[in-house]
């Protein structure tokens, strides 16, 4: 099974992006199709036996819409010697104002005879290209770019090594975004600009018709008016009318074909008018035209701003290395090409290049970027440091440890990228929605056109009213409301250091009832010490000594305490064969020849041998966690541990309360420490003494009481609460499993992110109920009243021009809320 995501030019409206996802999906071997209006683009899974990338792009060209990043198949990379010529080539570029620009580059570039696929990243400021060396080359690929209007400031050959490279500090340039927008080459500020400047006539006629004399038998301002509205709705609206005859050479309907036919039939009546005699409506056409590029203007503006966080997040990377060579000797190279096992030096200031480990030195780093907390951490020699966080005041050498790629934050752009590919519930209902939408539109305003025409309406004013309701009725407001309030969501989220791996984790948080914690790693810092040692006919040195040897080989942070304590005493460990694990209940072993059992008080009683409990329920009232040894049957002590809580777990549990969450607290540890632990942070509700088997249990006996559950947890026993729970929150700083199970992934160890996730959550999913209920309420007003004739077409465009923007206005908000 393979995945591909395509972007799609030409899709205007949310019908588009449904027809286009209802045709991918027919095709054989398509397991699933999403087809995102917001984002342009299309999520793909598929079986590789049964179709292929070009296929699919092909579906999407057959449908009337452009796949920009193209696809071929391996074998049309080989030339007429049979070798496979395919490269692959990484070209920063500058002179990107906005992601138009990109879009422009990216589609000149894929009509390069030999390219295989471009796709230019407006974020990261520059194009990454497949392409066929046998059929063109990185020059000619470069000239493409200038001839395109912007400049590429660094030329690499395949694979990614630099053939040339041009030092920039990375520093942001002052750019006009406001010139460009990202809708598809709608509308450009100076179009904007000549379209308000050639409306002027038209407008004045609202006020009535200025007497400056006759042509031909009528008012010359008439004919003023007629050259404007033409230019207005044939020029400047051409790119409606094109997207319209596409969807009509398909069999199709869309908010293009409701603009097509309602200007133009005002325009056209109002033409035979003007020469026959009667009422023009030229005004009604071309004012139309211009508050439709009005609101596609601001739209791309809002939309803009919408992906502002995620574009901040892809713009994150460093721009520069210092690479450590031979002798000693430092050059400056494209962070890309790093590989690991090189060392780079890191100077104060600077964004670490990539994801490695400190081999010489140490500084505070600010990881905000990657956790969402401010105060930077202090790393020493051994420490991990993450690629795009900020170096303090230090100076160290990094040893790099991942592919190109594979950083942290490229995880988290990519799990961001999915959850913007993935559609929620909701989203696929408002999409069944729209399938119907415009058809129904086009039948109401027929009807409207009879029905006036039935009752003695002139014939202009059955025209205008049928206009009218065309006008009014624009699918766009509800194909933005689910997607729009989801990209804002998810990157403001991405900044904090919360992760919303996809759409259904919103809705799913917006019912939560309960939250249920793991206690270590997740509560607590998971660094426990040894607190108390008590030997029963053994010294504590002994003691220690023999539980060290079953713990040395054990990575659970008990263990580590352990170990820890005996590092500190300096003592040597006996030797330990035949080590085995009994899964939540401790370990097994041959220590020096005797059989050994470290583990739970109850289980070493379970294997009857006799134990000395005094004291232990005064070390569990104080949260330690008790391990018991024995040896050859016989009792040896106990070891206590405490590990501390985190600071702001308490915070956590007081926020949650406030948003009227149940808390619980799940945990492998005995029930006396269990409660003291829940005692101190107000948890209502103590499930102690659970085997890793049982945690998903008790989160399904918890759903069939009735409550929604969310779970949070890092290690790899929480692996099935995680995904048995109704909202399944990963601690990023816990195991790779926990985390790939989770649907929200917290990138810092802090509890109080759980309960900020939720609240991100419902804060994102209000803001699609409020969306989707404005754009249905608009709907449901607007054509009836425009049926009736009592909205004028003018004011009905300016009201469709204004609720696309009304609903990204509104998933903006969130952004703001969440800080």
């Amino acid at each position: 099974m393979k995945s591909i995501i395509i972007p799609i030019q030409g899709m205007h409206c949310s019908s588009c992006a449904v027809t286009t996802e209802l045709e991918l999906n027919k095709v054989d071997g398509v397991t699933s199709a999403n087809v995102n209006f917001a984002m342009g683009r299309a999520t793909i899974e598929y079986d590789e036996a049964k179709t292929t990338p070009d296929q699919l792009a092909q579906t999407i060209r057959d449908t009337g819409y452009v796949p920009v990043m193209k696809t071929e198949t391996e074998n049309q990379n080989k030339g007429h010697d049979g070798v496979n010529h395919m490269k692959s080539i990484i070209i920063p570029i500058q002179g990107m104002h906005c992601s138009s620009c990109a879009v422009t580059t990216e589609l000149e570039l894929n009509k390069v005879d030999g390219v295989i696929s471009a796709n230019v990243n407006f974020a990261m400021g520059r194009a990454t290209i497949e392409y066929d060396e046998a059929k063109t080359t990185p020059d000619h690929l470069a000239q493409t770019i200038r001839d395109t209007g912007y400049t590429p400031v660094m030329e690499a050959v395949a694979g990614g090594q630099n053939k040339e490279t041009d030092e920039h500090d990375g520093a942001d340039d002052e750019t006009d975004h406001s010139s460009h927008t990202a809708h598809s080459g709608y509308v450009t500020k100076n179009r904007l600009i000549a379209a308000f400047i050639l409306v002027i006539p038209l407008a004045i006629s609202l006020f009535g018709i200025p007497n400056i004399g006759t042509i031909f038998g009528r008012p010359a301002w008439l004919w003023i008016n007629f050259i404007a509205a033409w230019v207005l709705v044939a020029w400047f609206g051409l790119q409606f009318h094109r997207g319209a005859l596409n969807e009509l050479r398909h069999g199709r309907v869309n908010m293009d074909t409701l603009v097509t036919v309602g200007t133009g039939a005002a325009l056209l009546w109002s033409t035979y008018t003007l020469f026959m005699g009667g009422e023009t409506y030229f005004e009604t056409a071309g004012i139309i035209i211009v508050f439709l590029l009005l609101g596609k203007w601001l739209e791309a503006q809002q939309r803009m701003r919408a992906g502002t966080a995620i574009q901040s997040l892809l713009g994150l990377h460093s721009k520069l290395a210092h690479r450590l060579i031979d002798g000693g000797q430092v050059e400056d190279v494209d962070p890309s090409v790093l590989k690991p096992g090189d060392r780079c030096l890191v100077k104060p200031g600077e964004r670490i290049p990539q994801d490695g480990e400190i081999v010489d030195g140490h500084s505070v780093v600010d990881e905000s970027m990657l956790t969402g907390e401010s105060i930077p951490v202090e790393r020493n020699i051994g420490d991990t440091v993450y690629g795009a966080t900020v170096n303090g005041t230090g100076t160290f050498t990094l040893r790099v440890t991942v592919e190109t790629g594979k950083s942290a934050l490229d995880a988290i752009v990519a799990t961001v990228d999915h959850a913007l590919s993935t559609k929620s519930p909701v989203e696929k209902l408002v999409d069944r929605v729209s399938r119907i939408f415009v058809p129904l539109v086009f039948t109401v305003a027929f009807a409207t056109f009879i029905v006036w025409i039935g009752i003695g309406a002139p014939l202009g004013d059955a025209i205008r009213y049928a206009v009218a309701v065309l006008i009014v009725a624009c699918p766009c407001a509800m194909g933005l409301a689910t997607p729009a309030a989801i990209m804002v969501g998810t990157g403001a989220g991405a900044k904090k250091g919360i992760l919303v791996k996809d759409g259904s984790a919103l809705e799913a948080a917006r019912n939560i009832t309960m939250v249920v914690f793991d206690k270590t790693g997740t509560l607590t810092e998971g660094s426990p010490t040894v607190t108390d040692i008590i030997p029963h006919g053994v010294s504590e040195d002994e003691l220690l000594a023999v539980a060290s040897a079953l713990e040395d080989v054990s990575e659970h942070p008990l263990a580590k305490a352990v170990l820890a304590e005996r590092d500190r005493r300096e003592l040597s460990t006996p030797r330990a064969e035949q080590v085995s694990a009994v899964p939540g209940e401790g370990v097994e072993g041959i220590v020096d020849g005797v059989k050994t059992l470290l583990g739970k008080p109850g289980w070493i009683a379970s294997q009857g041998i006799a134990m000395d409990s005094a004291g232990i329920d005064t070390l569990r009232a104080d949260e330690k966690t008790i391990i018991a040894v024995a040896r050859d049957g016989v009792f040896l002590g106990y070891i206590a541990a405490k590990d501390r809580l985190k600071t702001d777990a308490a915070e956590a549990v007081r926020m949650l309360k406030a948003e009227g969450i149940a808390t619980a607290l799940l945990t492998g540890d005995h029930q006396a420490t269990a409660d003291a632990i829940a005692k101190e942070l107000d948890i209502s509700k103590v499930m102690a003494q659970v085997t890793p088997t049982e945690k998903a249990e008790k989160v399904k006996a918890l759903q069939a009481g009735g409550q929604k559950v969310a779970f949070v947890g890092d290690g790899l026993n929480d692996a099935p609460a995680l995904a048995q729970a109704d909202l399944g929150i990963a601690v990023g700083t816990g195991t790779d499993v926990a985390i790939a199970t989770g649907q929200i992934v917290l990138m810092s160890g802090s509890p109080r992110k759980a309960a900020e996730a939720i609240r991100l959550a419902r804060l994102t999913f209000r803001a699609i109920k409020q969306n989707l209920f404005w754009a249905f309420f608009y709907n449901m007003i607007g054509i009836p009243l425009a049926a009736f004739g009592i909205l004028n077409p003018i004011i009905a465009a300016f009201a469709m021009a204004m609720s696309s923007v009304s609903v990204l206005s509104n998933s903006l908000r969130i952004a703001r809320k969440i800080r």
